[in-house]
C-alpha cells in the first residue's frame, strides 16, 4: 500500500511518514528509481514544538477559568440569596431606591464599598437607605425589619456581589430553590 501511495499521490508528510520511518531503519520499501517524487523525511522531532505549544494553549488559565464544583455551588447559593434578599432593590446590580448606589464597580468604588469586606459590612450593618441584614445589626432603625441573614450567608452574598460587579453583572441563571 505504501508503494502505491508513493507512486500515485504527491508526497505529503502523512503518506510518506511510514516510508520515512522505514528509511531511518535502513529498510527501503520503494526502490529509488521507482520513486516519482523526492521523499522528504518528516521527523517526529519537528512536531514536538507545535504539540507543546498546543498543550500550553489548551491548559492555559487564559483559556479556562478554573472553577471548581464548590465554586459553582457557591455562585448558585449566592444568586439564590441575592434573589431572596436583595433583588427587590438591586435587580441586575442596579438600585431602584438610590440610583448612585448601584452594585456596579464604578459606583462601589465611588462609594468606598469595592471589596468583599466592605460589601459584607454594608450588608450586615446597613448604610444610608440600605438596611442591615445581620443577626446582630444595630441600631434597630438601620436594620431590616424582615428576616435576618446568618453571617455565612452574608459572606456568600458579599462574595457573589463582588464577583458579579467584577464581571459587569452578567445574567446568571440558577435553579430556583
Amino acid at each position: 500500500m505504501q508503494l502505491l501511495l508513493s507512486l500515485t499521490s504527491p508526497p505529503t508528510p502523512w503518506n510518506n511518514a511510514a516510508s520515512c520511518l522505514s528509511m531511518k531503519r535502513n529498510i527501503n520499501p520503494v526502490p529509488k528509481m521507482q520513486q516519482q517524487h523526492q521523499v522528504k523525511c518528516f521527523h517526529l522531532k519537528s512536531l514536538v514544538p507545535p504539540l507543546i505549544m498546543a498543550a500550553l494553549v489548551a491548559l492555559s488559565p487564559i483559556c479556562h477559568t478554573p472553577v471548581s464544583f464548590g465554586q459553582t455551588i457557591d455562585v448558585q447559593r449566592g444568586a439564590s440569596l441575592f434573589r431572596r434578599a436583595c433583588i427587590g432593590c438591586h435587580d441586575a446590580g442596579g438600585n431602584i431606591i438610590q440610583p448612585g448606589a448601584t452594585l456596579f464597580t464604578k459606583d462601589l468604588q465611588r462609594n468606598g464599598v469595592d471589596t468583599e469586606e466592605e460589601i459584607y459590612s454594608v450588608t450586615y450593618y446597613g448604610k444610608g437607605r440600605m438596611p442591615g441584614f445581620g443577626e446582630n445589626c444595630t441600631p434597630r432603625g438601620q436594620c431590616t425589619f424582615g428576616a435576618r441573614l446568618q453571617e455565612e450567608e452574608i459572606k456568600l452574598l458579599a462574595k457573589f456581589v463582588k464577583l458579579q460587579a467584577d464581571q459587569g453583572w452578567p445574567n446568571v441563571e440558577t435553579e430556583e430553590d
